[in-house]
């Protein structure tokens, strides 16, 4: 046991939020409307950031939900006053009719032609799946707040959504006139057309559906909130929309109707499985099962792709998108809370591995990236490998004011970005993904232990200090889990699928003690509030191999891992040599060698833990509710 005062020093992902408010607000400028910046690109020196198109209407609302979740699970009251000239900004910018707008001004020459939008059409553009994102943040600053002013906010967006949805019948869209980013709305043109999207790959992204479904992620947590049928009453005709056969279908898996009716895709993972995630939101509020089927077969299809043990989700060859990785987090706890199945496991996997090795929390490691690079002088005509400025379609090239160089790598820490299979991030972070993964290790956090009535009830073995119970977990070098009481009269733990139950012994105040079992949760009941439950399972090593399937050409993924577990944690990953590349290759060619390296775990192989002090965090009793659930 540990000394007084003193804990395992094991995975804590407070502390992975903390670290995220730092990615977070640190890829704002404050002297552009405090608009985050988009890319930072790593493998040259110095490292810089870069603006990009549709980022204010597009990413930014994933800022204003992400923020007063990273706040209540970590308590860092870090960069408070540009998260205030954040947020301020995001209001004046919504003040004319409610929705966030890229604006077309002299000082963002990047409004459009940043891969985004026809680069000869410039003016105020609203991302509508954006803007259905920032309906959802407004309600979680209500929560958190209590102030009637948010749920204000919350109406005037959700109203100006409604008023400009295109309606006929029985179904409901937004068009996609061309202008900045995927389905946006041109503030002074209006819509130029009320065309239905007619194919999954529509727009500059190719995931036409990500942008039908996210508004609808804000409309029914509205609904929520206020009982306002319409907005219910208008998910209901996207859904007829989108659930139509042609924008869905697997690769190869089963015929092309089937596949659709089951949620199968085989285009972008995050576009398909964030537009799951609006489905799914609906038909949990509009009680719609057919809408509840096709969203839990979308995730356990989505599941069976990748190597869903690690986390890693990739699109095309090996890149696993963070986004990615939070959407199915996302999709797995929601889908357990609304009884559609037990998904606890794999938010556990999710957690211990991708959604933690997505994210940069090594300052040396970023700075051995960046000095490996070739140097480049800022506004150089050729960039870093991932910038896009001279690889893709519809870019300008170099604009004013476009990179920051100021403490890139320090302001990178906590942000999160792409995975090159198990092997190492890209060196570019992409923010979207810092918005999103934020959001996740909320997700996975909030789900560790919950209370309900006069008890407690712990899902995950990870740690976490909460007014009901401190959860401490030695894992992954021991199956030690010690829950302390802190007034509840009933514990309910979860027995993670790794272990039976008959390995499991109990210990109550140092005396044994046998749990009801109540299918997988040991139950505690009659408790006086002040006991310490220890809970103990052996751990053993695992070694298992698995091939890495990327979801748009399943029947041609040979990339192949040796990896070692102990409990849901990966404790070593090693890649098995393929015979039709060249030894120590990959797809991303010889340059990938000297990139930010993932699974750098030979202190988790150890059989002794190191302490730490405990934290002094306590979260407060009423938490930001997340789930439309």
């Amino acid at each position: 046991m540990t000394a007084p005062g003193q804990v395992p020093d094991t995975l804590d992902l407070a502390d992975h939020g903390r670290l995220a408010i730092n990615g977070m607000l640190g890829s704002l400028d404050p002297a552009v409307d405090y608009e985050c910046t988009f890319l930072s690109i790593l493998d040259v020196h110095p490292a810089y950031m870069l603006h990009w198109s549709t980022m204010v209407s597009g990413v930014m609302p994933k800022y204003v939900e992400a923020l007063p979740l990273l706040r209540q699970m970590s308590g860092s009251g870090q960069d408070r006053d540009i998260e205030q000239g954040f947020i301020e900004a995001m209001l004046k910018n919504a003040e004319e009719d409610g929705l966030i707008y890229d604006r077309a001004t002299e000082k963002r020459p990047w409004n459009v032609g940043g891969y985004y939008g026809n680069a000869d059409w410039n003016e105020d553009y609203a991302n509508m799946a954006g803007n259905g994102r920032f309906i959802t943040g407004l309600l979680y600053w209500h929560q958190i707040t209590g102030d009637d002013v948010w749920l204000k906010r919350a109406r005037r967006t959700a109203e100006r959504m409604l008023a400009l949805a295109i309606v006929e019948g029985d179904r409901g869209w937004y068009p996609n006139p061309g202008v900045g980013n995927d389905f946006s709305y041109p503030r002074k043109s209006g819509w130029t057309t009320r065309a239905a999207p007619e194919k999954a790959t529509e727009g500059f992204e190719g995931g036409a559906m990500f942008y039908l479904f996210q508004p609808l992620r804000g409309w029914s947590r509205y609904w929520r909130a206020t009982g306002e049928e319409r907005f219910l009453d208008l998910s209901r005709k996207f859904v007829n929309t989108g659930l139509r056969e042609e924008f869905w279908g697997g690769a190869a898996d089963m015929s092309p109707e089937a596949g659709a009716e089951r949620g199968h895709f085989k285009i972008h993972f995050h576009a398909s499985m964030a537009a799951i995630r609006g489905v799914l939101d609906y038909a949990l509020v509009a009680d719609d099962y057919r809408a509840k089927e096709f969203a839990h077969n979308a995730y356990l299809y989505a599941r069976s792709t990748g190597i869903h043990r690690l986390g890693l989700f990739p699109t095309h060859h090996e890149a696993t998108e963070g986004c990615s990785i939070a959407d199915m987090t996302g999709m797995a706890v929601t889908l357990s809370d609304a009884g559609l199945g037990d998904y606890w496991d794999d938010v556990e996997m999710y957690a211990r591995n991708g959604l933690i090795e997505a994210q940069a929390t090594d300052l040396e490691e970023l700075e051995r990236v960046s000095r490996e690079g070739r140097e480049r002088p800022p506004e150089s005509s050729w960039g870093g490998r991932f910038d896009g400025r001279f690889t893709q379609k519809n870019n300008r090239g170099v604009l004013p004011g476009q990179e920051i160089n100021h403490r890139v790598l320090e302001r990178t820490i906590g942000a999160f970005g792409h995975l090159a299979g198990a092997r190492y991030q890209t060196p570019m972070m992409m923010h979207c993904c810092t918005a999103n993964c934020g959001q996740a290790l909320y997700y996975a956090w909030e789900g560790i232990v919950r209370r309900e009535a006069d008890g407690a009830v712990v899902n995950l073995w990870l740690n976490r200090r909460s007014p009901w119970v401190d959860v401490t977990s030695w894992l992954p070098h021991e199956g030690r889990l010690v829950v302390q009481n802190k007034g509840m009269t009933r514990l309910s733990v979860r027995k993670p699928g790794w272990t039976g139950r008959g390995a499991i012994r109990c210990r109550l105040d140092g005396k044994d003690v046998a749990p009801v079992w109540r299918g997988t949760r040991m139950v505690f009941e009659g408790l006086n509030g002040g006991e310490q439950l220890v809970i103990q399972t052996p751990c053993k090593p695992e070694k298992v191999t698995y091939t890495l399937v990327n979801i748009v050409d399943p029947l041609n993924s040979h990339e192949r891992y040796e990896i070692a577990f102990k409990g849901h944690t990966v404790i070593e990953v090693k890649e098995i040599a393929d015979a039709t590349k060249v030894e120590g290759d990959t797809s991303y060619g010889e340059g990938a060698r000297n990139w930010y390296r993932l699974f750098r775990r030979a202190h988790m192989r150890a059989g002794q833990v190191s302490t730490k002090a405990t934290p002094g965090y306590v979260h407060p009793e009423k938490l930001v509710h997340w789930t439309a659930v």
